[in-house]
């Protein structure tokens, strides 16, 4: 148990170091679009972002989870020749309809930023899948190290198109574009993609499997798309360009979050799927998830804590009311992450058409009250949708996954700190002093309810730097 719990965290300090310095970079892009662009214009770039979303799992139909499932499995030479060239020739099938399909559309209903929006979806599926394989194949530092090569060059082209070329949203597309393909031709040269294409090693029969594995998770991943993301177009309906792009930087501070929670799944999906058939399996997943949900609110506290004082510093005033949206959408990522824990379950299982169904009824009842609470309450309504829609994805996931798996859910630790996360949030409301004394009555207690937990952090961590020296 303990060994694989120290694997498990030497995994998530490698992906910590590349993703924290990507969303530093990527904070520093928030800085140039709050001041360079107006809240419309910031509002229509989300909007490009959630419809680019939207459209990747119709053509890459899931396959990139398939690939990593089938490249853990078998590393042999033979297995990862047929996977890397099916899946290659599937998505490249795929991205060709595709370009047929919206090029009749936008013949007909002409669609802004076309051309760009093709371009970029054909790299980051390609970027995406390339990603997989040497994740597959176990190259997790060249994961890392690629992750933060696209970060800076996107960043860095970002902030020159804003500044200096003056090119708004074009120039974030165009920044987004290169970046996509200098690290999809990295990847695919440093990772030595090439050498596992052979067109003879594609089946029609292999071609199925993969599909059969993959194309249950569309759906899922759509209803994702519907509880995080869609009630921005129902935003944009009600409440017009401008309070969309209040909502996008609202949820900039809980993408802090969500930076901690995507580093956790990256290193804990291959944990899971590779100790899913252990004998220990509920009792290391439950000690798993206990430490996971202490982390997942000790962060989201620190971050509504900080929250109005960061926002003030980092964005330009027309932007600064978002602060009254954060701590619901901190707490709607608390509860999606907690549900993506249990849906590991699926993938180790190879039973993704059960993650289908709580996805949909988390996606139908953000949807829902999205339209019954965005024109009363406005970005407020916006917020509770999201929240609710991911806490009954939640709930769902707990009944269902004891047919899967047996993890005792923490309800002393969830209990605990959703009391602290509602306190702190309330005291947000106060003048800058009651802010400032927020900040350190937080810090006091976090490290206190953390502290056996910190101890065994900074004993590894010291242990994994002596080694490095």
């Amino acid at each position: 148990m303990k060994s694989k719990q120290k694997s498990l965290l030497s995994l998530t300090l490698l992906y910590t170091v590349g993703n924290l310095s990507s969303k530093v970079m990527s904070f520093v892009l928030v800085f140039f679009t709050t001041f360079y662009l107006t809240k419309e214009d910031v509002g229509e770039f989300d909007l490009i972002l959630i419809t680019i979303s939207l459209l990747s799992p119709f053509i890459t139909l899931q396959l990139t989870d398939a690939a990593l499932r089938w490249l853990l499995d078998n590393h042999s030479k033979a297995n990862s020749t047929k996977v890397f060239s099916t899946i290659s020739v599937i998505l490249f099938i795929s991205l060709i309809i595709f370009l047929i399909g919206i090029g009749l559309y936008s013949y007909y209903f002409p669609i802004k930023y076309i051309v760009l929006l093709y371009v970029l979806l054909f790299f980051q599926s390609f970027n995406m899948f390339f990603q997989q394989c040497i994740r597959g194949f176990g190259k997790n530092t060249m994961y890392v190290a690629t992750g933060l090569i696209n970060t800076f060059i996107y960043v860095g082209l970002a902030i020159l198109s804003l500044v200096v070329f003056k090119l708004k949203v074009d120039g974030l597309l165009y920044a987004n574009i290169i970046a996509t393909l200098i690290t999809s031709i990295i990847i695919f040269v440093s990772g030595k993609l090439y050498k596992f294409w052979d067109i003879n090693s594609i089946t029609f029969e292999f071609g199925k499997n993969l599909l059969k594995y993959s194309t249950p998770l569309i759906p899922n991943s759509l209803s994702w798309w519907a509880i995080s993301s869609a009630n921005r177009y129902i935003i944009l309906f009600y409440l017009g360009a401008a309070a969309n792009g209040i909502f996008a930087i609202a949820y900039k501070l809980p993408t802090i979050l969500l930076m901690f929670v995507n580093i956790f799944y990256l290193a804990w999906q291959e944990k899971a799927i590779i100790n899913y058939d252990r004998e220990d399996r509920d009792e290391y997943y439950s000690v798993v998830f206990e430490k996971y949900v202490r982390l997942l609110f000790s962060l989201s506290i620190l971050i509504v804590a900080g929250n109005k004082i960061l926002l003030s510093f980092i964005v330009s005033k027309e932007f600064f009311d978002a602060w009254q949206y954060t701590p619901l959408l901190l707490l709607s990522i608390v509860f999606s992450s907690m549900a993506g824990f249990y849906g590991t379950g699926y993938l180790s299982a190879k039973k993704t058409s059960g993650a289908f169904i709580s996805s949909v009824f988390g996606g139908l009842a953000t949807v829902g009250l999205s339209f019954l609470l965005i024109p009363k309450f406005g970005l407020y309504g916006a917020s509770i949708a999201i929240c609710i829609g991911y806490l009954v994805l939640l709930v769902i996931r707990i009944a269902h996954m004891k047919e899967i798996f047996k993890i005792d859910f923490p309800i002393k630790t969830f209990t605990m700190f959703m009391i602290l996360f509602s306190i702190v949030s309330l005291l947000n409301y106060g003048n800058i002093y009651v802010l400032m004394f927020n900040i350190l009555l937080t810090v006091l207690v976090l490290s206190f309810f953390n502290k056996d937990d910190l101890k065994i952090l900074k004993s590894r961590v010291s242990s994994q730097l002596k080694k490095h020296n």
